[in-house]
């Protein structure tokens, strides 16, 4: 299990974090963007019809609301403050707080995180500079076109969190380009793996692989860590 124990300066920057996010929620800016991803556990679209994309426009309040918070975002940032990974992957940047917590929980690493709705990464960038973060990279495109290009810049992976198309075959895909990337030791975390029946198909098929020592399921979150 990974050891939380949290100091007065944790609070501090738990608490810095959360007014950002709570700013952004009151401010209810509306967003017009193309969703890229799976959209409902109901919906069965094609990998396709997920490329293609539809055009939706939804509040921030909404937006941030779907980010990832309160205990899981504390679990995110001591699994980064206790490991101490260099150089760390997001795939799904939403509003920019999942990477915030892991800047806060690292400032010496860089993260490069990928979103695919522009105007969504453009909320995330501001928040990154209200909240002093200077070691995120952001890269705006669907995962399909830009992942490969951004391993490759980074060369190795020691963190990744997994957090966007929420898809099975898209998930199962993404871990088998990040996979040769990972770092001796390297940990990946994937959120929402009870999101859908093929979410869980595809933890259960990802956890198999030979090159993961040991796993977490948190039933809402999986952990996995690399030999």
């Amino acid at each position: 299990m990974v050891d939380i124990n949290i100091t007065e300066r944790d609070e501090v920057i738990f608490a810095e974090i959360e007014k950002i996010r709570d700013e952004i929620i009151s401010a209810d800016i509306e967003l017009s963007f193309m969703d890229f991803g799976a959209v409902s556990p109901n919906m069965n679209l094609s990998q396709e019809e997920m490329y293609r994309g539809r055009p939706v426009t939804r509040s921030t309040k909404d937006v941030c609301k779907q980010g990832l918070k309160g205990d899981w975002a504390v679990l995110l940032y001591f699994l980064v403050k206790n490991n101490k990974p260099n150089n760390i992957l997001e795939l799904g940047t939403c509003c920019g707080f999942s990477a915030i917590y892991m800047s806060k929980g690292n400032p010496d690493a860089i993260i490069y995180t990928i979103e695919g709705a522009a105007p969504v990464a453009d909320i995330a960038r501001k928040n990154y500079i209200k909240a002093g973060c200077s070691n995120i990279v952001q890269v705006v495109g669907r995962f399909q076109d830009v992942l490969l290009k951004t391993l490759q810049e980074m060369r190795s992976v020691d963190f990744a969190f997994i957090d966007g198309h929420h898809d099975r075959g898209a998930t199962i895909n993404y871990f088998s380009h990040i996979k040769p990337f990972l770092s001796k030791g390297a940990i990946v975390v994937f959120d929402d793996i009870s999101w859908s029946k093929g979410m869980r198909e595809a933890w259960y098929k990802i956890v198999k692989d030979g090159r993961i020592t040991r796993f977490e399921d948190l039933q809402k979150m999986g952990i996995c860590y690399i030999e």
